[in-house]
């Protein structure tokens, strides 16, 4: 117990110093039995109804496992997504999961304006591509493949200026289903939300349709 909260204490000072542990900004842990509300299945009006239900109000971090229980992590993925109102940036080295291509498609669909970043050489164009980059770029998203490194191995997501989601997981099926993975979203936090930002436009400029 005294070691997860060292780590934590760790993690929140690299994200907002001594000062915000100290402050009178307040941050929580989502707890592991908060429900995880999304539209992973169903039509469009669901997902509408569900879309900001459950965003906290003020700064919280929300952590979710996969493969157990019940494929949390790639729900709390979907999660994210579907709380977009304006911006929604991705940047990922694995994108193959269709339950997470479809909420970025479901975004775009309601006009947040929606842009990815993919590794090139695990998400090649074609029809035998297992990737969803295609997919995504018939519903409206602006996709490119970035080859300049061995790896474009980052996995995160910028929503709305202020919301960013990170972590081990892969927005695929095996990680949804058969890897050891995490993913944590930090809610409500601009100045985070902001260096992710640029990162994803420094990675956009250099990467190709």
């Amino acid at each position: 117990m005294f070691r997860c909260l060292a780590v934590f204490l760790v993690f929140a000072t690299v994200l907002w110093g001594e000062a915000g542990l100290a402050g009178t900004r307040p941050i929580a842990i989502a707890k592991p039995s908060d429900p995880i509300t999304t539209a992973t299945l169903g039509g469009a009006a669901k997902a509408g109804a569900q879309r900001v239900s459950r965003v906290p109000s003020g700064s919280v971090i929300e952590i979710a496992f996969a493969p157990v229980p019940q494929r949390s992590a790639e729900r709390l993925v979907i999660k994210v997504i579907d709380a977009a109102e304006h911006s929604l940036f991705m940047a990922a080295y694995g994108m193959t999961s269709k339950p997470i291509a479809d909420a970025m498609c479901r975004a775009a669909a309601r006009g947040v304006a929606v842009s990815a970043v993919l590794d090139e050489k695990s998400n090649p164009h074609g029809v035998y591509a297992n990737s969803k980059r295609d997919y995504m770029l018939a519903c409206g998203v602006d996709v490119r493949g970035d080859a300049r490194y061995p790896i474009m191995h980052d996995k995160f997501i910028v929503v709305d200026g202020a919301h960013v989601e990170t972590g081990s997981f892969n927005y695929t099926f095996a990680a949804a289903e058969r890897n050891a993975e995490n993913a944590m979203v930090i809610w409500n936090n601009p100045q985070l939300a902001s260096k992710y930002a640029g990162e994803f436009d420094r990675l956009f400029a250099e990467a190709t349709d």
